[in-house]
């Protein structure tokens, strides 16, 4: 099956692009050794639980303040036990969600899209979508999906398949194409300015890219890298990029680079055995990350909190656009991962009310439209 294929070729890949992985470090329960702190001025974050077997998925507009009870804002329905990823509209309540749908073989590609908003039913905007992708929605407030067709099978080799990347019309549901290639894994990294940033897996190499979604036009930041790349961020403000890879010569080490979009130049931030190290560049600079499982922790820059749930690997997955804000996931062996907020200027920090025993996923910050 493809998924078999994807999974030779990136190795962990699918695990640790979801924002809702499981880490593979030491178990137990978040530590109470940090005190959980007020974070009075957070803005709402936008959640979505799934029971393990499931068939239905419910967003949760979580304040870290007051006292209400927790009630969903709105359902949907998808195939039992489903992959969800969801990504916030900026300056809105609208969440938009990806989630298994088609039943299938071959996973590939039997996700649909899903428009969420609150207190009303929602709509299934376009299926093919690549299972456990992301939707990208920009600042402008433009969205864009991953996209496929399986290819031909030929037996002792890795199926090259037809991978799309379409700007979706929430308003008609109308697709257009601004890239397609035929390879392995056809990947949103982000967007810069007015265009967007891809990472590509062919059979002889993976590349990144930024398409100028509007002239179609590609140009190249890094043309060849080791194709176990993950976890990418990127600070917008200084036009840097910054990912976990494997090492190009060391398969038992991983590294965390930082790219220079404009020049492709790249700058190895750190290296060592851990492949969980999740890196996060702020919007306001600098880079935070996970070192051997030890929880969130500076890089290269000063950070007034650090590990607040004590050992584990700290996924950030949304922040404010100024960089003040982090939501995040704890992640442990063995258990459910438990979202958090930080404040960056205070050091305060908060476990997020969920519904217990659920998989979940971070959609962003309610109006303040940030993402990772």
């Amino acid at each position: 099956m493809a998924l078999r294929k994807l999974t030779a070729t990136c190795g962990a890949l699918g695990a640790f692009l979801a924002i809702t992985y499981v880490a593979v470090h030491d178990d137990g329960t978040p530590s109470a050794r940090a005190a959980d702190k007020s974070v009075p001025h957070a803005p709402r974050t936008a959640l979505l639980a799934t029971h393990p077997g499931a068939e239905l998925t419910s967003l949760f507009l979580v304040d870290v303040v007051g006292s209400s009870a927790l009630a969903p804002v709105t359902t949907f329905a998808h195939l039992p036990d489903a992959t969800v990823r969801a990504a916030i509209i900026p300056g809105k309540t609208d969440v938009l969600a990806t989630a298994d749908t088609t039943p299938s073989r071959d996973a590939s590609f039997n996700a649909s899209l899903f428009h969420l908003r609150p207190h009303n039913p929602p709509e299934r905007i376009v299926d093919r979508v690549v299972h456990a992708s992301r939707p990208l929605v920009t600042q402008a407030g433009r969205v864009f999906v991953s996209r496929g067709e399986p290819g031909v099978e030929i037996e002792g080799r890795m199926r090259v398949d037809t991978l799309t990347i379409d700007e979706i019309d929430l308003g008609t549901g109308q697709t257009r194409t601004v890239h397609q290639t035929n390879g392995y894994l056809l990947f949103l990294v982000g967007a810069i300015g007015s265009d967007i940033v891809l990472y590509r897996i062919f059979p002889d190499r993976a590349d990144i890219v930024a398409i100028d979604p509007d002239t179609l036009a590609e140009r190249p930041i890094v043309k060849s890298l080791p194709p176990f790349a993950r976890d990418f961020s990127i600070d917008e403000k200084n036009r840097l990029l910054v990912f976990q890879n494997r090492h190009e010569s060391d398969s038992l080490a991983w590294v965390v680079e930082r790219v220079e979009l404009g020049t492709g130049k790249t700058n190895r931030l750190f290296s060592g055995p851990s492949m969980t190290l999740a890196p996060f560049t702020l919007p306001q600079g600098g880079v935070v990350f996970n070192p051997r499982g030890q929880g969130l922790s500076p890089l290269d820059t000063s950070l007034s909190v650090i590990a607040p749930l004590g050992a584990g690997v700290d996924v950030i997955a949304a922040s404010t656009s100024d960089g003040r804000y982090l939501a995040a996931l704890h992640t442990r062996p063995s258990t459910f991962a438990v979202p958090f907020i930080v404040d960056t200027k205070t050091g305060a920090w908060r476990v997020l009310p969920a519904p217990p025993n659920t998989r979940v996923t971070v959609a962003g910050f309610v109006v303040e439209g940030g993402a990772p």
